[in-house]
Formats: C-alpha cells, structure tokens, sequence
C-alpha cells in the first residue's frame, strides 16, 4: 500500500482541475442548504417521586432505629 502526502497547494490545483473538467462535461453545481439538528439539552438526574431520603432507605423509614 503506497502513501503518497502531497501539499495543499497541490491538493487545491489537482481539485481545481477536476471541477474545471466536470463544469466543461456539463455537470451542474448545487448548494444545497444543511439542517440543523435539534440541540440536546443537558438533564440533570431527577427522579418523579422527588427526594427518596438519605443512605438507600425508603421514604417515611427514620434513618436510625430507635
């Protein structure tokens, strides 16, 4: 597999051609605008019962045994 780096300034003039070569065959050029996905918002942890107490105990349960 050979691996051939080239400079931009190359690059440019190789891309350059092949589009002068494509609008002379007749190609058309489209701009087409991108959708803009919708931004995600950024949800803490919450839970629907609300707080659920300390240390892993049911709600109502005292946290020390009398």
């Amino acid at each position: 597999m050979n691996v051939i780096y080239k400079a931009k300034s190359e690059l440019r003039v190789e891309t350059s051609e092949a589009l002068q070569q494509f609008l002379a065959s007749g190609g058309q050029i489209q701009l087409v605008k991108s959708r803009k996905a919708p931004k995600q918002l950024m949800r803490g942890k919450v839970t629907k019962s609300g707080s659920t107490g300390t240390s892993g105990f049911a709600v109502g349960y005292p946290s020390k045994s009398l």
